[in-house]
């Protein structure tokens, strides 16, 4: 059966596509109501798919060619950035035949494709026939079609013997919810990773979510394999986790958090069982990249930048300088004090400070919470830390970075 995305790339609908292009998501129910009247249904659910996850990804930044791409709901939810697929991607580089198992709208096929030379290719692969006309379009605006096939096929029975490596991102949503179980996944993860076995070397890489609470142990038991854990983040988020198996992982119990910046990726490599020392509170509080705490990289971030942790069950380092990093973000400590309203109130007021970020770490109050407690008024800004250090509820004030903090 022909997908409607198929004709996306058509004149007419060039021309719808232009004229839901004004469009925001608020006002969904009348550019559905003029794209039935100028295509039919399924066309009309193609383009509003598209129109509104381009809206997304030009926003989001996570595409440099966004306007260009198709994409259908589910497939632009799950599918990983750009900067973050080319970074995967570069492990690939030294295979001839690379299969991608789950490639839904081609994000991860796009990185894979761009790191080949020569006539290796990637064969990618979903049982989905919207993504996959997605991806054959998205592999042709940038321009690596010559460097993708794509078949519709199963990610647990398409054979393997003609590959070097493999990539699979198993879908991770249940309608509009996220599976929080490995046993969830869709086809479920250990299903996914005992196809290592099918592959040279074992190699093969699996996405998962970041939150995924999972032991290498069973990793390696489903894989049979050495296997490597790599946590992503993009924008101040945690955006995905991936399993590095066999002669993909650099060695077996690997840990790496990776930072995508805007001048490139940066990657910190250490053992997650390294212990950061303890201290007070000095002049820099430093909040550690989201990768560096889901990677259990907090000690070696404290290394790096002559920190100390200022609590063991706290992801808050502190220190006298702060020394440049992508792995820890610096905030210059003005005020500490035990947490109580009135008091902070009457400081913050005296202070001026009207405009307030807050941020909580193992505290009973969520941050817009805080702010409604607090009634911030004036023009100054400041960063408000609330967290339990010690055993006590402590709140931090610092001076507001000039840069604008992710969200």
């Amino acid at each position: 059966m022909t997908s409607p995305y198929e004709r996306l790339a058509s004149v007419e609908a060039a021309a719808l596509l232009a004229a839901l292009a004004g469009f925001t998501e608020a006002q969904a129910p009348a550019a559905a109501a003029l794209a039935r009247k100028l295509a039919d249904a399924e066309l009309a659910g193609a383009a509003l798919a598209t129109t509104f996850a381009r809206r997304r990804a030009v926003a989001a930044r996570k595409f440099t060619r966004a306007r260009e791409m198709f994409f259908t709901r589910d497939g632009y939810q799950q599918c990983s950035s750009e900067a973050v697929a080319r970074h995967r991607g570069t492990r690939f580089g030294a295979y001839r035949r690379v299969a991608d198992l789950c490639c839904g709208v081609g994000g991860d096929t796009l990185g894979i494709a761009a790191s080949l030379s020569g006539d290796a290719r990637v064969d990618a692969l979903d049982l989905d026939a919207d993504a996959l006309a997605c991806a054959r379009h998205n592999a042709d605006v940038y321009g690596v079609a010559g460097k993708a096939v794509f078949h519709s096929g199963d990610a647990l029975g398409w054979p393997l013997g003609a590959y070097h490596a493999a990539f699979a991102d198993p879908a991770r949503r249940s309608g509009s919810a996220r599976v929080t179980k490995a046993t969830e996944y869709r086809p479920p993860l250990a299903h996914v990773l005992a196809r290592a076995g099918e592959l040279p070397g074992r190699a093969l890489a699996v996405k998962i979510a970041p939150g995924l609470r999972v032991s290498d142990d069973a990793l390696r038991a489903a894989s049979g394999a050495p296997v490597e854990l790599e946590y992503v983040s993009e924008r101040g988020e945690c955006k995905e986790a991936v399993v590095w198996c066999g002669d993909l992982a650099r060695f077996d119990g690997a840990r790496r958090a990776t930072v995508i910046a805007a001048d490139g990726p940066h990657m910190l490599d250490a053992a997650p069982a390294q212990v950061a020392p303890l201290t007070k509170l000095r002049r820099w509080l430093g909040e550690p990249d989201p990768a560096v705490i889901r990677s259990g990289l907090i000690a070696a971030a404290c290394e790096r930048v002559a920190a100390s942790l200022l609590d063991r069950q706290l992801a808050y380092c502190t220190a006298d300088q702060a020394a440049p990093t992508p792995f820890v973000r610096w905030f210059e400590v003005q005020e500490t004090l035990p947490f109580g309203v009135k008091r902070l109130r009457a400081l913050l007021r005296a202070a001026g400070i009207g405009e307030l970020i807050v941020k909580t770490r193992a505290f009973p109050l969520r941050p817009e919470q805080i702010v409604a407690l607090l009634k911030p008024r004036g023009d100054m800004r400041a960063v408000l830390v609330c967290a339990t250090i010690g055993g006590t509820k402590t709140a931090i004030v610092c001076r507001a970075p000039q840069e604008a903090l992710p969200t």
